[in-house]
């Protein structure tokens, strides 16, 4: 657990630093021509941007350390890999989509594959995490048998 904090913290750093407004995020400036927010509104989309910021930190965590535990929690390699495939994207494409959004502005042609990508891709990884966690859920009742049979009652 403490790799995986670790590992979500410098990511998270990673997502502030290569932001819009970060030291390193230039090369996706916000549009120039946008309206600034100020008082409440920016101090509401800054705090919205940091949530997006610790998504994208766990996220990365997911898609690095989270093989195990999903493994452990479906009934196949291949489920289990989806499942966490499927969580990472849902939790870490939110930043870069933010930015995005930021950078290109209100221009239909740039947003316009953005959010075919984004949130055509949040619906298909919800579909594929259902389909993983469902099937598992399905997956024991059709084989469950006692271990032990002395617990089971003998007919009379």
């Amino acid at each position: 657990m403490r790799r995986f904090g670790i590992i979500a913290l410098a990511a998270t750093v990673f997502a502030v630093l290569v932001g819009p407004d970060g030291p390193l995020g230039r090369f996706w400036a916000p549009d120039p021509d946008a309206p600034a927010a100020h008082g409440a509104v920016l101090a509401g989309l800054i705090g919205e941007n940091m949530v997006e910021n610790i998504a994208f930190g766990v996220g990365i965590a997911i898609l690095l350390l989270g093989r195990r535990w999903f493994a452990a929690r479906t009934d196949t390699a291949r489920a289990g890999q989806i499942a966490r495939i499927a969580t990472a994207w849902l939790l870490a494409s939110w930043m870069p989509h933010a930015a995005l959004h930021r950078h290109l502005g209100m221009q239909p042609t740039g947003i316009l594959p953005v959010e075919w990508i984004f949130h055509a891709g949040s619906i298909l990884a919800a579909v594929l995490l259902l389909w993983a966690f469902a099937h598992t859920v399905a997956a024991p009742a059709r084989r469950s048998r006692p271990a032990d049979n002395s617990t089971v009652r003998q007919p009379r």
